[in-house]
């Protein structure tokens, strides 16, 4: 009996097992060969995020593909930007490291206009003696703490004289304390690094995977990953080809006096009230997100960076009106001064807000949401002008200073 299990045991690992695992690798081969052939040469190549042991997800260096509909090239130094640079600085070298997530980044924005590049441009007409280097290192999805994260990796090599923090809504979601990796986690995503970027079927199996899961726990915590998944694949498809919409353009713009703004009244729409504020503020991930600023601004107390934050903000839209074609604040100026509130504790801090009022919102593509065209221009104008006149003369002088 003893022999006949023994031997049923070597049958199992000698045949049984081998077969299974040649069957499994078959099967993927055929599953990855199958992907490869109906994917869409215009999408560049998998490998758009690579994963993180601190921040979870960054964007691989050297990547050529597509993002949100527009065509998009990763550099050596994990920024959106077609050039190359080297990290060494010249004599009259001024570094803006850009950090923020996919608003700063420019989602589904052409790179020409996207704010970071256009405030570069308008930074280079306004002293063309200074080398200005204005770095995109946003990364779509990404929340302040891992902000917060990438600052502290990226920080010492960049050695950036200016560190802008791109402040978007959603970026109150999911802030947590940056972690210390240990060797097993760093050793598993890099390994998963590689599969991202070398294997093409991997976000197929990803969402089976999270899929089934959802089907059998009936969690929506895996649904809502499962969706995130699909979403994530379908900006990085090329079917709808954003870059040549006509809200992309740069085009002329009307600017409304300040007596039009102080004057206008949206007769329909919200009113103005702070129960908006005080929802927000009793929410868990508030404090979270509040943690996640503080140690932004220690930084820059300490003198480690020279941070400011930047607020991506627009009123709401007068809907409610027929004809209107007006921004309002509906309440919403309250929430967006509590945002500088906490953010210029000691620290600089503006906001597109109020500029966006003075705008006629067609003229505004996603000025609320990813902007795009002339909201950009909005945007790097108010960063510009605040820059050139609350953040930069101070550093300009010091530069000027001869060296003892």
């Amino acid at each position: 009996m003893a022999v006949t299990a023994a031997g049923g045991w070597r049958k199992v690992l000698t045949i049984s097992v081998p077969a299974a695992v040649v069957g499994v690798l078959v099967a993927q081969g055929a599953m990855e060969l199958w992907v490869r052939a109906r994917w869409d040469p215009r999408r560049g190549r998998p490998g758009f995020f690579l994963s993180d042991p601190i921040r979870g997800q960054r964007l691989a260096a050297g990547y050529d593909g597509w993002f949100a509909g527009v065509p998009v090239h990763i550099n050596s130094l994990e920024l959106r930007d077609p050039r190359e640079y080297d990290l060494k600085k010249g004599p009259n070298t001024i570094r803006i490291l850009m950090l923020g997530d996919s608003v700063t980044f420019g989602h589904g924005s052409v790179y020409e206009h996207t704010y970071p590049y256009l405030t570069e441009q308008r930074l280079k007409a306004w002293r063309p003696d200074i080398d200005w280097q204005v770095w995109n290192a946003a990364v779509p999805g990404y929340n302040t703490s891992q902000e917060l994260g990438h600052l502290l990796e990226v920080g010492g090599r960049f050695a950036p004289d200016v560190v802008v923090v791109g402040f978007f809504k959603n970026d109150l979601v999911d802030n947590q304390p940056v972690p210390r990796p240990g060797r097993l986690r760093i050793a598993a995503y890099n390994l998963l690094s590689v599969a991202r970027r070398h294997v093409y079927s991997l976000e197929l199996y990803k969402q089976v995977y999270l899929t089934g899961v959802w089907r059998l726990s009936g969690s929506d915590e895996y649904r809502l990953r499962a969706e995130h998944v699909g979403v994530e694949e379908g900006l990085l498809s090329s079917a709808a080809d954003a870059s040549a919409l006509r809200e992309q353009q740069l085009t002329p713009f009307e600017r409304l006096s300040d007596e039009q703004v102080r004057h206008f009244d949206c007769k329909y729409g919200m009113r103005p009230g702070p129960e908006g504020v005080r929802v927000m503020q009793r929410d868990p991930a508030f404090a979270a997100w509040v943690e996640a600023v503080r140690r932004l601004q220690q930084l820059n107390r300490e003198g480690r960076y020279r941070i400011v934050f930047f607020v991506n903000a627009a009123p709401p839209i007068c809907r409610e009106d027929p004809g209107t074609d007006r921004f309002y604040d509906g309440g919403s100026k309250a929430v967006d001064d509590l945002y500088l509130q906490i953010l210029g504790d000691g620290t600089p801090a503006v906001s597109t807000y109020d500029e966006f009022l003075h705008m006629r919102p067609s003229q505004m593509p996603n000025a609320a949401d990813h902007s795009i065209g002339n909201s950009n221009v909005v945007k790097a104008d108010v960063l510009f002008g605040f820059l050139r006149d609350c953040v930069l003369p101070k550093l300009i002088r010091k530069s000027a200073e001869p060296s003892r």
